[in-house]
């Protein structure tokens, strides 16, 4: 396969199809957040997939970069709240280098939003409400997956999550 046929073809512009908005109406928020709210609206609306997916950048302690994607969970106080394992590569990076940056791309909507600057950290209790909160697979995932850390093979990522099924299985009036 050539490099060629990587790399799909520009959009054409078709003379017929609906004109854009004029850029007065596309930016009328003079305050970014209210402009990204409304974007983020039309997004969840159009957006086939993880409209909250969003491109985060870190940098370790030498400052060599690194970006994954992550999902939006809220945003709120002028910045993006997201979760992470403290001890996985971006929990470890962001306790050495508290900036990062973010870019929201929804293709759907030809329109991405990027932002950088300074984190802070949710409360522990805040971060253990959102844990509970997610489904039990995911969060017995999360616990198996020795975040960032690699693995033997499938089966032993497999095992760990058996074992901690096992130790964390529902018992009667109790959620796991």
């Amino acid at each position: 396969m050539s490099g060629d046929d990587l790399i799909p073809p520009s959009p054409k512009y078709d003379p017929t199809a609906t004109p854009p908005p004029d850029d007065a109406a596309l930016f009328a928020e003079n305050e970014p957040f209210a402009l990204f709210e409304r974007w983020f609206k039309e997004a969840k609306e159009k957006e086939p997939n993880d409209p909250n997916g969003m491109a985060l950048a870190t940098a370790d302690a030498s400052g060599f970069p690194d970006v994954r994607m992550v999902l939006m969970k809220s945003f709120e106080g002028g910045g993006f709240v997201f979760y992470t394992n403290a001890e996985s590569a971006k929990g470890t990076q962001l306790g050495e280098n508290q900036r990062a940056a973010v870019v929201f791309h929804w293709k759907s909507l030809r329109r991405q939003v990027r932002a950088r600057g300074e984190i802070s950290f949710v409360s522990d209790a805040e971060a253990d409400t959102y844990f509970k909160s997610r489904d039990r697979g995911a969060r017995l995932g999360a616990w198996a997956s020795a975040q960032s850390r690699p693995l033997e093979d499938r089966l032993a990522l497999e095992k760990r999550i058996a074992e901690y099924a096992l130790k964390y299985g529902r018992r009667r009036g109790a959620a796991a």
